[in-house]
């Protein structure tokens, strides 16, 4: 990305999955773990979204049976549509 920006709260927001990932250039990345050292609103923010894909990926999941899979696809279609509009 080789981005020179500073990083506020919402950059690191916006940017947070990429460097969970470790996707990253090392300049933006640096960037943001300066401000996660100086801003502990956005540690909390990073921490718990961390965790959270930590404990989701640890966790087994058994597959939803076809009918509740079908009820809350069509659910969130309506919602999906409603929102459009």
């Amino acid at each position: 990305m080789g981005d020179k920006r500073k990083i506020n709260c919402k950059s690191l927001v916006e940017e947070l999955s990429d460097y969970i990932d470790g996707d990253l250039d090392a300049e933006l990345r640096a960037s943001i773990e300066a401000h996660l050292g100086k801003c502990p609103d956005c540690w909390v923010v990073y921490d718990e979204t961390r965790r959270t894909i930590e404990i989701s990926q640890s966790v087994n999941c058994h597959p939803l049976p076809a009918d509740v899979h079908d009820r809350l696809l069509k659910i969130l279609e309506q919602h999906w549509d409603a929102s459009r509009e």
